[in-house]
């Protein structure tokens, strides 16, 4: 029988999170504040192991545990400095307290997340169009402020009252040189064509309501270079798909830039 878990988290001066918890990812926690969505550091408090108390404060700062407050106080001073250089953009969440070195994002609360939409409704196709449309505009100018996304997928797209969306998260993107030509990757190896990639995926998913993976790591075994331009066969068949050819230009590298996406796409307008 597997043992039964209490998890709180903390706060950093070591109280316990009282507030709403609508948000939890590997190094943060979004909590509901005073009506804003606010991303703050995730540090956990394990309380119980099958109903008997492990610890009750923060750990001692010597401990392993304060090391990774420490990466997730670093991760979201990088996130915050990417909202700094994108600024304001419609498809883009507002960062409201960029400017401040308070280890958080303050953020307008939203209505949800496209991969928890997309498991209750299926939207016509003048809707799939409209974002599709707002997601290559939107990426397209991320691109243009020397911004990888590195990590584009749908419960990393928002959408507000009017069904508009925006991207939000962005703790692994990679912040270029302003001087970048657009081309090679980063240190990690994502690029603008990898974003493109990732790109067909969310349209894949959108068009079809199937999941897909666009994995460039995935045939990485710890040796030799880390990162593959995935094998077209273990992606899936886009012959019958609405736009199908459109997505796999993107997975064959068929678009040089977002704005070339975005053309293509614009282009079916007419056909709507």
């Amino acid at each position: 029988m597997r043992a039964s878990h209490i998890v709180h988290y903390l706060y950093l001066n070591g109280t316990t999170v009282k507030e709403e918890i609508i948000g939890v990812g590997a190094a943060s926690i979004v909590v509901n504040r005073g009506g804003y969505a606010f991303k703050i550091p995730r540090i956990p408090m394990l309380l119980e192991i099958d109903e008997q108390p492990v610890r009750e404060k923060l750990s001692n700062p010597d401990d392993d545990e304060w090391n990774e407050v420490a990466v997730a106080i670093t991760s979201l001073q990088h996130e915050k400095a990417i909202y700094k250089r994108l600024g304001d953009h419609p498809g883009i969440i507002r960062c409201y307290n960029v400017d401040s070195e308070e280890p958080s994002i303050q953020m307008p609360l939203m209505n949800g997340n496209l991969w928890q939409h997309l498991l209750e409704v299926r939207p016509e196709r003048s809707r799939q169009l409209s974002w599709l449309l707002q997601l290559a505009h939107t990426m397209a100018f991320v691109h243009s402020r020397r911004v990888i996304i590195c990590d584009l997928r749908l419960d990393n797209i928002v959408y507000d009252d009017d069904m508009n969306i925006k991207l939000v998260d962005f703790s692994d993107s990679s912040r270029m040189d302003s001087q970048w030509d657009l081309k090679g990757c980063d240190k990690s190896g994502f690029s603008i064509l990898s974003d493109i990639g990732r790109f067909g995926v969310v349209m894949f998913e959108i068009v079809t309501g199937q999941h897909c993976s666009f994995d460039i790591y995935e045939d990485w075994h710890g040796v030799g270079p880390p990162t593959t331009w995935p094998r077209r066969e273990k992606l899936p068949s886009t012959s019958e798909v609405w736009m199908g050819s459109i997505i796999e230009k993107c997975w064959t590298m068929g678009f040089a830039s977002a704005q070339d996406l975005e053309g293509e796409l614009e282009k079916e307008v007419p056909n709507i």
